[in-house]
């Protein structure tokens, strides 16, 4: 592992839709160790690029009111929500950069601020409906998003 995963917490972190929170799991006992409100419908719980922050992807489902929400992993405890338009999903480019947030809801990918959160810029997505996840090739040459739906012409 990275030597920036040093003294991070041994949990599992799990995002709760119904409840707006983040179940946190001691996977030694399997038993839930604490659990801590976020914003609207989390989906997903990811590492930054760096390893130094974990982001809730609260996507608010589908409404203007999504958020991300750091958590240290050192600590376990979360910090301030970030409001971000609909964050079904999230990823960072290869070289850190930028965090790619996946904006299902509104069909584009925001490029934000990785520490910050700032939008640096959008790539409108129309003809892909349903685009929420996303990986790099191997060369980081491009990225590929597969569609949700069967129908898209990505």
């Amino acid at each position: 592992m990275s030597p920036a995963t040093t003294g991070a917490l041994p949990r599992v972190y799990v995002p709760n839709r119904s409840s707006d929170s983040v179940s946190v799991i001691d996977p030694a006992t399997l038993k839930e160790v604490d659990r801590f409100p976020v914003g609207r419908k989390p989906q997903h719980v990811v590492p930054a690029w760096d390893l130094r922050t974990l982001w809730v992807a609260n996507n608010a489902s589908g409404t203007s009111k999504g958020s991300v929400t750091p958590i240290d992993p050192k600590t376990a405890r979360p910090g301030h929500e970030i409001p971000v338009d609909d964050p079904y999903n999230m990823y960072f480019m290869p070289d850190g950069s930028a965090a790619v947030i996946v904006d299902e809801a509104y069909q584009r990918l925001d490029l934000r601020d990785p520490q910050t959160m700032a939008l640096k810029s959008s790539i409108p997505t129309p003809t892909c409906p349903g685009i929420n996840h996303a990986d790099f090739s191997a060369d980081n040459a491009y990225a590929i998003s597969p569609a949700n739906t069967a129908m898209a012409d990505c």
